[in-house]
């Protein structure tokens, strides 16, 4: 049986600040580049070094927690949430919560819920990451999606940045937009 979008992030909720920074940092890293180097990189390099600067920031954000297993899985760096039976990769995401790069078959196995090799079944999937503004210089939100399939998503919430959050409210917000199925 599936569980509820409410539960599956109450069960990450404890690393949701963690997810953000691993985004934001990430992409803060990139955006350090001399504007000289920064101009020669097409979307594509940039997503790529973003990418990089979000695994390593994940690496040591997680590495030696107890309960968070890393996993590569022939190039699909992976995190494992034992205690919330989730497994999370980080990505450049659109407003959807899908990712947009060409998908390696790990990738399409992963979005599709297929067995992957070293992967325990059946932890809930989800991607985290960043939404970057219509210039694609700044992050418009960090968020995580539930993948269903091909090109599709079962839901997208956004983090709520600390320095936005009201107590006693929800640090997430839904953002899946209508007719996304």
């Amino acid at each position: 049986m599936d569980r509820s979008l409410e539960d599956i992030v109450s069960g990450i909720e404890p690393w949701l600040d963690d997810f953000d920074q691993i985004a934001r940092t990430g992409h803060n890293r990139f955006r350090g580049y001399r504007p000289e180097d920064l101009i020669e990189l097409d979307s594509r390099a940039q997503a790529a070094c973003t990418y990089s600067h979000m695994i390593s920031e994940a690496d040591r954000r997680f590495l030696d927690k107890k309960g968070i297993r890393p996993l590569e899985i022939r190039g699909l760096k992976l995190w494992l949430f034992e205690p919330a039976d989730v497994v999370v990769r980080f990505k450049k995401m659109d407003e959807d919560g899908l990712t947009r790069n060409y998908p390696t078959k790990q990738a399409k196995d992963f979005d599709r819920g297929y067995d992957l090799p070293g992967l325990p079944l059946p932890p809930i999937r989800i991607t985290a990451g960043y939404l970057l503004d219509r210039t694609g210089t700044a992050i418009d939100r960090t968020q995580i999606a539930r993948p269903c399939g091909n090109k599709r998503t079962l839901w997208c919430v956004a983090i709520v940045p600390v320095e936005e959050r009201v107590a006693g409210e929800r640090i997430w917000k839904d953002v899946t937009r209508q007719g996304n199925l």
